[in-house]
């Protein structure tokens, strides 16, 4: 059985649920300005990083709403609504193999509620935030320190990049662009 460094060095894709890793799993309805969600500005910066180095982020929402949208394209992200792919019939995964040419294997997962549990039964590595749910936590290769909405990511793309052995090169490139 392959240990987790080693399913860590393949990962080129982390695709990541919305609401519960990216957030707090809290959505907000307001009657003049519709769904507001909150984010945390840690995984922006590290996304940041890990999309200069290759590695790829996706992100995956049963809800569709200019909030998550929004925030896919500041973070540079790609995002995937559920149920687009329930009426186009399609999977996930060949979402997946259809836009990045990616094997399952080279997929880190990360969900935190039982509508995830397939996804994380079906990659190379699986993640939990730290309030994911019992059973997601009960599966999960990784359960974050982090809780969701709190750098959940951010927290798993420096784990993957330490892994590869590309987080040292890429963190002080990132240093250098804030010397004046």
């Amino acid at each position: 059985m392959e240990n987790l460094e080693d399913k860590l060095k393949k990962v080129k894709l982390i695709v990541s649920d919305v609401d519960g890793v990216l957030t707090d799993g809290k959505i907000y309805l307001c009657e003049r300005c519709g769904e507001m969600k909150v984010f945390s500005v840690k995984d922006a910066i590290r996304m940041e990083v890990a999309l200069k180095s290759g590695m790829k982020v996706l992100l995956v929402t049963a809800r569709k709403g200019a909030a998550v949208i929004k925030r896919a394209e500041e973070l540079g992200a790609g995002i995937v609504f559920k149920q687009d792919l329930r009426q186009e019939n399609l999977s996930l995964f060949a979402e997946v193999k259809r836009k990045f040419d990616i094997e399952q294997e080279e997929i880190l997962y990360v969900g935190d509620d039982w509508n995830d549990l397939y996804f994380m039964r079906q990659v190379g590595v699986s993640a939990t935030p730290a309030s994911g749910s019992a059973e997601n936590r009960k599966i999960a290769d990784i359960i974050t320190e982090a809780r969701g909405g709190e750098g959940v990511v951010s927290e798993l793309i420096e784990k993957v990049m330490r892994a590869q052995g590309t987080w040292e090169e890429y963190f002080k490139e990132y240093l250098l662009k804030l010397i004046p």
